[in-house]
């Protein structure tokens, strides 16, 4: 009984792992699936924004503060906060809602990604990296080998993934660098 257990598990697994090796990333113009950029063969988001006169302290505070309001759900925090050099490093998820339709099973998926934020020189830099499908399992999957039984499905799912990281870049940019002092 038990060696036939180990032989179906054994089976399940191999088998899982030619379904995922079925399922090669699809890069077109630099973007994965045509929607994701990717830089160095990973999905990653990077932008620069110049703050004009402000302070690395100032920018640090401002970008500290957008941190602690931006953070959505258990488990997110900005574990690296360093006055110093001002880094900002932090874990968060960004959950995508896709609705039911008579093409599409719709449902809900869970990201998770790696956030930096780097203050200098009246400038901030804000990375978003290492962007990984959370579907339950212990270990999530790298957003670049994840598969979907339909790709059309796919495809929704990364441009509302994509649409959400944009805003949380024009939140971030929005809160620095056109701060409302009081």
């Amino acid at each position: 009984m038990k060696l036939a257990f180990l032989t179906l598990l054994l089976v399940g697994m191999i088998n899982a792992e030619n379904a995922r090796a079925d399922c090669p990333p699809v890069v077109v113009d630099g973007k994965l699936h045509g929607i994701l950029p990717v830089i160095n063969q990973k999905v990653a988001y990077a932008e620069v924004v110049d703050c004009g006169s402000v302070s690395q302290v100032e920018l640090f505070r401002r970008a500290r503060l957008w941190a602690a309001q931006s953070v959505r759900a258990m488990g997110e925090t900005f574990t690296v906060s360093d006055k110093e050099t001002g880094d900002l490093v932090g874990k968060t998820v960004q959950v995508v809602t896709l609705p039911r339709t008579e093409t599409s099973a719709g449902g809900v998926y869970s990201f998770r990604y790696t956030f930096v934020i780097e203050c200098a020189n009246r400038k901030y830099r804000a990375m978003i990296t290492r962007v990984e499908v959370d579907n339950g399992d212990a270990k999530p999957v790298p957003v670049e080998i994840y598969c979907q039984k339909n790709d059309k499905d796919l495809r929704v799912i990364y441009a509302e993934l994509d649409k959400q990281l944009k805003a949380v870049l024009a939140s971030l940019q929005e809160d620095v660098k056109n701060y409302k002092a009081f």
